[in-house]
């Protein structure tokens, strides 16, 4: 059940982590502590073998902020997310890539936006913000680019940069737009954004980040590009060719009102 007095819920997907999940989880509770007064950290294990899930939990046993939740067969980032939505107690709720290729300080600086006195839907990372640090191979930065402008094309978004692993959303939000998403890999930031916009929650401001990824090469993994371009395509028809999304958003919601009258009767 949804918390007031809880400030924020912060999901870190994990995925293959057994040598610094638990490093990397005591890392982010001493950056939420030291500026919030109560939160809570979920690590979603994905697929996660033994090992991993194990080390994660060794930071759970001892700290009551942080669950542990773990199934068995690798589904993807999405689907990663979406779980961890499910659990989030927060009025606030946000996520960051749990290999802290992004300094946990983005999303203190994401969430103190929702208190700066201006109505907004979510605070997301950019490696695009004139403040942002970000060290990465010329290949990577151009494929994002590449990316990016694919975006611009597709959706209209107030957003330089949807990809980034860090981002922080009102609740309210996330109730109305998650349980509509289809995406379950890497597309996912990309699907909460497009489908918010549709459904009006389209004020969202960019913060900077610190984002250092140490890549031994430049080779990229072409599969997971051409997967990731086909996701956004497929995004992109469901909004503008299909309206899938609405469609969906209102079965969902001729449902909710039928057991309402066979509650009433």
């Amino acid at each position: 059940m949804f918390d007031d007095d809880l400030q924020l819920s912060l999901i870190l997907p994990v995925r293959n982590g057994a040598e610094w999940i638990e490093e990397n989880l005591r890392e982010v509770v001493r950056c939420l502590e030291a500026n919030f007064d109560s939160f809570e950290v979920i690590a979603v294990c994905d697929g996660e073998e033994e090992r991993g899930w194990r080390a994660a939990r060794r930071v759970a046993d001892g700290d009551h902020r942080v669950h542990v939740y773990h199934y068995p067969q690798c589904q993807g980032k999405g689907f990663a997310l979406s779980f961890g939505v499910a659990q989030a107690t927060g009025r606030l709720v946000g996520w960051l890539d749990s290999d802290l290729d992004i300094d946990p300080e983005a999303i203190v600086r994401a969430a103190r936006c929702f208190d700066a006195g201006s109505e907004i839907d979510a605070a997301v990372g950019s490696k695009r913000h004139p403040d942002s640090q970000v060290e990465y191979h010329p290949v990577r930065r151009l494929y994002s680019l590449g990316y990016q402008m694919l975006v611009r094309v597709l959706f209209v978004l107030n957003v330089r940069d949807t990809q980034v692993g860090a981002k922080v959303f009102r609740r309210g939000m996330l109730d109305i737009v998650t349980p509509l998403l289809l995406a379950k890999r890497y597309a996912f930031d990309l699907e909460v954004l497009a489908v918010g916009a549709q459904f009006g929650f389209d004020r969202v401001v960019e913060v900077p980040v610190r984002f250092s990824h140490g890549f031994g090469s430049s080779s990229i993994d072409m599969r997971s590009v051409w997967s990731m371009m086909l996701d956004t395509l497929a995004i992109g028809y469901r909004i503008h060719i299909r309206h899938w999304y609405t469609r969906r958003f209102a079965a969902l919601e001729r449902a909710r009102a039928a057991i309402r009258e066979q509650v009433a009767v």
